[in-house]
């Protein structure tokens, strides 16, 4: 078959036409991402959705639905953040609170307003980072008494938190083995 100006056109039609009848438009995929990703819980199921219902190939769903939901998460986490923010205030009273706390359980203190567990634990960590040179100053008068664990010292006269004590233990029992 001899290719003319007529054939060349009639078959670049034809292509043109099977090529946008076959894909799907940007705006479709897109519904079917945010419809797949609103009825499971992770990146992995809805890509499993949108091949299943949706027909679409196993890399490009997984490569979709990963990219919207790190996109989600990144909008979850600006919000939140946000909302933080705006309560500032609030929360500066709470960790001040906290921190007179008795049992010396700031973080615990902390979750108990509502904070997040990794939001309490560092509020936690820098203060306890803040009052080293006093901490250090009470680990000396504990370790230098020997009525008893200089952990439970720290616990008892200065209300360290279990977690903090005990790594003190932990500390001074490793070092001395590594003396033996």
């Amino acid at each position: 078959m001899r290719w003319t100006r007529w054939t060349t056109s009639r078959f670049t039609a034809a292509l043109t036409l099977a090529v946008l009848g076959c894909g799907k438009s940007a705006a479709k995929k897109a519904a079917e991402l945010r419809e797949c990703s609103a009825i499971t819980m992770d990146a992995k199921g809805a890509a499993q959705c949108l091949v299943l219902q949706h027909k679409w190939s196993q890399t490009e769903a997984l490569t979709a639905a990963t990219a919207y939901q790190r996109q989600q998460d990144s909008l979850n986490q600006s919000r939140a953040d946000s909302s933080w923010r705006a309560d500032a205030g609030r929360h500066a009273k709470e960790l001040t609170d906290c921190a007179k706390d008795p049992s010396g359980e700031v973080a615990r203190c902390l979750v108990g307003y509502g904070w997040a567990d990794p939001r309490a634990a560092a509020a936690a960590d820098s203060l306890w980072r803040h009052d080293a040179a006093k901490h250090k100053n009470e680990l000396t008068t504990c370790v230098v008494q020997r009525k008893m664990q200089p952990g439970a010292c720290l616990q008892l006269y200065y209300k360290w938190s279990p977690g903090h004590a005990l790594a003190v233990d932990d500390s001074i029992a490793r070092a001395k083995m590594k003396r033996r």
